[in-house]
């Protein structure tokens, strides 16, 4: 570190008290240093010239100056022939270059050595930094890792998810998603609604909670809301602050292309609404879409010898296996279901055209089966009480009656 002085007020003060120092000991012993050999005021020059940069060696050079004048004048010479003497010009000549030339060095010296400072605290600034940056880094790892180790989401449990959704049945898919749902994110009352083809209608699949808050059917506007953000994205929507009677959470499950399934969510963990909770449950149920598609297709190309030839009707026993495994569903998950029995032996009409006329007012989730040797058709209605099985009946049999035929 070299020497560094801001105030100038005691710059003066020390070359004006030098240079007085000098005169004293001068005019005391009667040394006359000006006609000395090696003239001490070149030292005077260089002391300040290499202390104060240019500015030391101004003033310096002007205070010898102004001192050997003086001595000159007190000595009775001749002050104008001073300045025509070879002698002296040369005197001041040296004296000049001297201080012009320490002035230079220690001035560059200095900025040099001050861009060498500002360059070392900016190198000091960004190690400091560092150090405090590799120390979040540090303490960040450190709490994902112990974040990772406390969650629920490990690769290890994701996979056993997999494996738990990976089913034959679609039913069971369904039924898997939402015991993965209520343990993995602490959800309560929600289920599996199926999506009409306008949008507008919500059919339910599987319920787990309060049947007030979780009807049967909902009727939706895809244009606005949470849905429309849902149907927008394709992705989970949550409930903002503004919005009221829509469900806290929804989120679609996309197969064939679209959204046939919709999760709704009425109640759930607080902390599980976290980005990194919720792009698990997204990864979940984008692989449910899948094994949905994958259990359907299994179930399509296994039932192909249950169906009656030409139509989506099944024989009676495998009809039965469809009906047994909803009671299953209804003891395990209080799922609601219904059937309904109606004799067609008086029906001028082939199963084909009974069917075609059928759909026209059935869910795409209903199930219809027949029972060739006492010529009745059965209807499985899942997620339909039986209480309402009887208004289902009547709409057939009306639908009948409109189309030329008559049920008994």
């Amino acid at each position: 570190m070299i020497y560094t002085q801001h105030r100038n007020t005691v710059k003066w003060i020390e070359m004006l008290a030098s240079i007085l120092l000098i005169g004293f000991f001068d005019y005391m012993f009667s040394l006359s240093v000006s006609n000395w050999a090696i003239d001490p005021l070149i030292f005077y020059i260089l002391l300040f010239a290499l202390r104060y940069g240019l500015l030391g060696a101004f003033v310096s050079f002007t205070m010898t100056m102004l001192y050997h004048l003086f001595f000159l004048s007190v000595e009775g010479s001749d002050i104008l022939l001073f300045l025509y003497d070879r002698t002296e010009l040369s005197w001041i000549i040296f004296h000049f270059l001297v201080a012009m030339v320490c002035g230079i060095f220690s001035t560059s010296f200095q900025e040099r050595y001050l861009s060498l400072r500002l360059r070392h605290e900016e190198v000091v600034e960004e190690n400091n930094h560092l150090l405090e940056t590799v120390e979040k880094l540090r303490l960040s790892q450190s709490t994902m890792q112990k974040k990772v180790l406390d969650s629920d989401h490990t690769l290890t449990k994701i996979y056993q998810v997999g494996l738990e959704l990976d089913q034959t049945a679609a039913d069971i898919v369904r039924d898997r998603l939402v015991d993965v749902l209520k343990r993995s994110f602490k959800a309560e009352n929600l289920a599996i609604y199926h999506v009409d083809g306008s949008k507008r209608t919500l059919r339910l699949h599987v319920r787990f909670g309060e049947k007030e808050v979780l009807p049967q059917t909902l009727f939706i506007d895809p244009s606005t809301g949470i849905y429309q953000r849902m149907f927008k994205t394709n992705a989970i929507s949550i409930r903002t602050m503004d919005e009221t009677d829509v469900p806290l959470l929804i989120a679609p499950i996309c197969y064939d292309g679209k959204i046939q399934e919709v999760v709704v969510i009425q109640a759930i963990d607080f902390n599980r609404l976290t980005s990194y909770e919720m792009n698990i449950m997204q990864l979940i149920l984008d692989w449910t879409g899948t094994r949905i598609e994958k259990a359907l297709t299994m179930e399509w190309n296994a039932s192909r010898e249950d169906l009656i030839e030409g139509t989506r009707i099944y024989q009676i026993e495998p009809f039965n296996k469809k009906v047994a495994l909803q009671q299953h569903r209804a003891e395990q998950y209080d799922q609601p279901y219904s059937t309904v029995v109606l004799p067609v032996e008086q029906v001028r009409l082939s199963l084909i055209e009974m069917e075609l006329i059928l759909r026209q007012s059935m869910r795409e989730i209903d199930i219809i089966g027949y029972d060739e040797t006492n010529q009745m058709l059965h209807f499985l209605l899942p997620g339909t009480p039986q209480e309402n099985a009887e208004g289902f009946k009547q709409r057939i049999k009306e639908l009948f009656a409109r189309k030329g035929g008559n049920l008994g």
